[in-house]
């Protein structure tokens, strides 16, 4: 029985956390996952349910980061960057923390809030946050993510005030609207 490792010298898994000896599954750092504790409990229970006949795997899972600094930073789904060399079309938008109302009661001003809209469905691909709450607020839109929600869906939510996820409805009212399809553009094929 010979149990692989990988180019960068993880033990090899496949989507399901087998290796390649039969029977025996990794998890977490060793298997080369991202380097987070919430990362190596979702490992724990995806080889738990594959134990007992699930199919479950680790392909689309949407894997949320949060750096505890002052203010925090918090990210989930695409960047701008990962978007584009991907060659997804992608709206953004951006909301100063000095623009979120909760701030004038704290005070803490510091950073800002991103977000990144498919071009063609209003599904939200990824969100980035410094700021007082980050990972809280962060934790909402992985939800709407999950749940594959348009937009403006999450726009017009009523959320409590005075709250710091209240300001998703200012940061989703910055998104541009879908641009229009130039029928000249198009050929009737039946012409």
């Amino acid at each position: 029985m010979t149990i692989e490792l990988d180019n960068r010298g993880y033990i090899r898994v496949n989507e399901r956390l087998e290796t390649t000896a039969p029977d025996v599954w990794a998890i977490g750092e060793c298997a080369g996952s991202p380097q987070f504790t919430h990362v190596s409990v979702d490992d724990f229970r995806i080889v738990r349910d594959n134990l007992a006949g699930g199919k479950r795997g680790t392909r689309d899972r949407l894997v949320p980061h949060c750096l505890f600094t002052d203010p925090p930073l918090a990210h989930v789904g695409l960047n701008e960057r990962e978007a584009e060399r991907q060659g997804i079309a992608a709206r953004v938008a951006k909301l100063p923390m000095s623009a979120v109302l909760r701030t004038e009661a704290t005070g803490e001003t510091q950073g800002f809030m991103k977000v990144l809209v498919g071009e063609e469905d209003d599904r939200i691909l990824g969100f980035t946050m410094l700021g007082s709450e980050a990972g809280e607020v962060m934790t909402a839109v992985q939800m709407a993510m999950l749940a594959r929600t348009p937009y403006p869906i999450v726009r017009n939510a009523v959320i409590a005030h005075l709250t710091f996820a209240e300001c998703l409805g200012a940061l989703l009212s910055n998104v541009a609207p879908r641009p229009k399809l130039d029928a000249a553009k198009f050929v009737d094929p039946g012409k």
